[in-house]
């Protein structure tokens, strides 16, 4: 048994959301596991470009992914169309520096549960992340009205 379905395995019923942040800006990595875990939410990985985030997903198969749109190697957009049709359960929040409607109409089109754009206040993003997993597991659709 690998490593992420044992510890799947292991995991209480009610716990919070388990978290896959991407995002391919080292800096943005570090702050924003440290105000995820700080709320105590549980990060389950980090990757640097769309590709590991998908193998990722796959693997750790996290609650929600944090995704950027802009990464080496498969954009966010591309990445997140690979996450959602492997696990549709997935919930992707999109978080980008764009303000542009067309990445983010693209995002909603995906099926993304929202988007945030970078420099939303810290707690936009911890109450997303809650939403987005209380989302998925009452069974609802993917998606949920845009937040800024």
């Amino acid at each position: 048994m690998s490593q992420a379905r044992l510890h799947l395995a292991g995991r209480p019923r009610n716990a919070g959301p388990r978290v896959l942040i991407a995002d391919d800006e080292p800096e943005t990595l570090v702050l924003v596991r440290s105000l995820l875990e700080e709320e105590g939410i549980e990060v389950v990985g980090t990757a640097t470009g769309g590709l590991q985030a998908v193998s990722l997903v796959d693997e750790l198969r996290p609650d929600v992914v944090l995704m950027d749109l802009r990464m080496p190697d498969l954009d966010g957009v591309r990445a997140t169309r690979r996450i959602m049709s492997a696990h549709p359960e997935a919930r992707v929040i999109i978080f980008t520096i764009y303000d542009d409607p067309d990445p983010l109409r693209s995002a909603d089109e995906l099926g993304a549960f929202c988007y945030l754009v970078k420099g939303c206040p810290p707690s936009m993003i911890v109450e997303m992340i809650r939403r987005a997993w209380q989302h998925g597991r009452s069974g609802q659709g993917r998606s949920a009205p845009a937040a800024r």
